[in-house]
């Protein structure tokens, strides 16, 4: 019985056959996503993950869904520890829209890289879980 582990990974009844949780997967998200870019009109989104097991899986469910809506995925930067280069990267690509998927350690760092690399204010949306 798990209370707080949101891994999409969990949810895979041939590995964890006896596994129940009370806390949803973190795919719950992405169509709430999905329909906020919808009402917004942004066709052009791009993604920044930590390298972690549950932000993967969230983010190939993201990826479907953007697909089936049509929206394009401009570029997928991932990070283990250090997200300057991912930061620096999505800035490259000129990435607006952008949704963010790592643990709070890591939204520090990111938080303080976006501001360096100066992704933020009217030109920029942030979406963090």
């Amino acid at each position: 019985m798990c209370y707080g582990a949101s891994s999409p990974a969990l949810s895979d009844r041939s590995r964890f056959p006896t596994l129940f949780r009370t806390h949803p997967s973190a795919t719950v998200h992405n169509p709430t996503r999905i329909k906020l870019m919808k009402k917004f009109g942004w066709s052009r989104v791009a993604i920044l993950q930590q390298a972690e097991e549950v932000f993967i899986s969230t983010v190939e469910d993201l990826e479907n869904r953007c697909m089936e809506a049509g929206i394009e995925i401009v570029t997928r930067q991932s990070f283990l520890s250090d997200p300057t280069d991912a930061v620096r990267n999505l800035r490259r690509q000129d990435a607006r829209i952008i949704v963010g998927l790592f643990y709070v350690v890591a939204a520090r760092r990111v938080l303080c890289e976006m501001y360096k690399q100066q992704l933020y204010g009217r030109a920029y949306v942030w979406f963090f879980i």
